[in-house]
């Protein structure tokens, strides 16, 4: 017998397609937001599960954007997003404004011209 939960935690994500639910953490869900430069809620609105992601992945890849957004009865943008905000950025370019980068120190030498 599973152990229901007494109280809702802000912190459950809940697959979009499949509806299937898992613990998280507040600091994760913030991160991923920041990541894509939205907060975390608007994040987690558009969380799917590993095996969720796969299957549209294969009904893009097989149909299209339009026609898995037919699929799931979504609009494209939708689609879109789920990709964007699950994904690699395999299908949908992202805006390189809002991608959070680290900047890389290199430790070669730089040649400094001097005024005469």
């Amino acid at each position: 017998m599973k152990k229901e939960n007494k109280k809702n935690s802000p912190n459950r994500l809940k697959c979009q397609i499949s509806g299937k639910e898992r613990m998280s953490n507040k600091t994760y869900i913030a991160e991923k937001g920041e990541k894509f430069g939205v907060t975390g809620n608007v994040w987690a609105s558009f969380y799917l599960n590993k095996d969720s992601y796969k299957g549209l992945v294969l009904e893009v890849e097989a149909g299209g954007l339009d026609k898995a957004a037919e699929i799931y009865k979504v609009e494209k943008k939708r689609v879109i997003k789920w990709l964007r905000y699950n994904g690699r950025g395999k299908f949908v370019k992202q805006d390189p404004t809002q991608i959070k980068t680290t900047p890389q120190v290199t430790n070669e030498p730089v040649a400094i011209k001097l005024a005469a």
